[in-house]
């Protein structure tokens, strides 16, 4: 059996770090689904899904993180208006984001998988799932799939 939802949210901007865990749990739940696996999904290149225990400076350190990965001179292709030419969004604003894009790169996660045991997801002691942004704010949206019997 699959089961699967999906859900909008508004991010607050670069490192807002969204606590999904109860949506994760209602989904399996009404899932119905007793063994299997729930993967949870960010169908964006600058918003990520993770794993962390429920500690918020960790979000903090993530910062850091991503700040050693950002170029000291400051300049990427990717944010080069006068030579980029491809996926550009249709109103013309386009964000500087190169650097987003790189921490999902290196640091970042499309998904989480989870395992489903008895109905419930096999999270271990103090850890959630986040839905963490690297840009900035905007209407984003992640994904919920259970598949399991």
């Amino acid at each position: 059996m699959i089961h699967y939802e999906e859900f909008e949210t508004k991010t607050g901007g670069r490192l807002d770090a969204l606590d999904v865990t109860e949506e994760v749990v209602a989904t399996v739940a009404a899932s119905g689904i007793e063994r299997g696996d729930v993967l949870v999904f960010s169908p964006h290149t600058t918003a990520c899904v993770l794993l962390a225990n429920g500690d918020r400076t960790l979000i903090a350190s993530l910062g850091r993180a991503m700040s050693l990965l950002e170029a000291a001179d400051g300049y990427y292709h990717h944010d080069d208006m006068t030579i980029r030419t491809e996926n550009l969004v249709e109103d013309g604003e386009e964000p500087e984001n190169a650097p987003a894009h790189l921490v999902h790169i290196f640091a970042g996660k499309a998904s989480e998988v989870i395992p489903v045991a008895e109905g419930r997801i096999a999270l271990g002691d103090e850890q959630r799932v986040y839905f963490v942004e690297l840009c900035s704010s905007r209407l984003r949206r992640f994904c919920v799939q259970v598949i399991g019997e």
